[in-house]
């Protein structure tokens, strides 16, 4: 009783998945070929006719349209879910050599469904695989162009810095020889200046001297005034000088900032 019930539930799925399809042809046959080869082609060729007539069929349902595919192809996976063949019409003329033959068959529609399913999920997912190919293919130029960019950026910014340190050193060694200069013209002056201050002072005293050993008194008062002149001169001169050796030690002080 259990083995009934799982034959006729096993018949019932099968019929619920099937689809009855109807196929006819017509042959003619020739003086060489006996009655029953020429009747198994013409069923060969009804069979054929059912099968691209399913095929036409099923060309239009969504998931076989979407993979667009041929229907030769889809002939070819019918052939091998053709079941339950039947002759519905058969004529023979002898008369004629004509073969008529209207057969119905049954083809497991949800299989070739589920072919072209596979086939399309397998397509939607190769879309998918490439779509993310192109996405990263993208992101890799995207941050090989940034690493460009940035890389740019900082040769630009050590370059400007470069130069704008060889501006500073050079301006700075300028600027260096300058108030070295500076301070050798001022220590130059001072010594000057100095030497002819003491010149100054020793005329100074050797008119003092000649004063005191004068023996009249003209003599005695141009010694004096001469001396007190000179006297003047030193005092100027030592005053003046005091001026480029201020400006040596300021130069000096400059000079040492570099």
């Amino acid at each position: 009783m259990k083995h009934l019930l799982l034959i006729v539930i096993l018949i019932f799925f099968s019929y619920a998945y099937s689809k009855t399809i109807l196929g006819t042809a017509e042959y003619v046959y020739g003086d060489a070929e006996t009655l029953l080869d020429a009747k198994a082609k013409c069923m060969s060729l009804a069979k054929q006719d059912a099968i691209e007539k399913f095929a036409t069929f099923i060309s239009s349902e969504s998931v076989v349209r979407n993979y667009v595919t041929e229907r030769s192809e889809i002939v070819t996976n019918a052939q091998g879910l053709i079941t339950n063949i039947k002759v519905v019409e058969e004529n023979i003329d002898k008369a004629t050599s004509r073969i008529f033959y209207k057969i119905s068959a049954e083809i497991d529609e949800e299989k070739i469904l589920a072919i072209y399913e596979e086939k399309e999920k397998l397509r939607l997912e190769n879309v998918e695989a490439e779509r993310l190919k192109q996405e990263q293919r993208l992101e890799a130029d995207r941050k090989a162009q940034a690493d460009k960019l940035e890389h740019d950026r900082k040769m630009a910014e050590i370059q400007y810095k470069t130069k704008e340190m060889e501006s500073s050193m050079f301006l700075n060694t300028k600027d260096k020889r300058f108030w070295s200069k500076q301070k050798w013209i001022a220590l130059g002056a001072f010594v000057g200046s100095a030497g002819l201050g003491t010149y100054f002072n020793y005329q100074a005293d050797s008119y003092y001297d000649s004063y005191q050993a004068a023996t009249n008194t003209t003599s005695a008062i141009d010694n004096y005034e001469n001396a007190n002149s000179y006297k003047d001169y030193k005092n100027v001169t030592y005053s003046v000088s005091l001026v480029p050796l201020g400006y040596f030690f300021y130069s000096w002080y400059k000079e040492s900032q570099y």
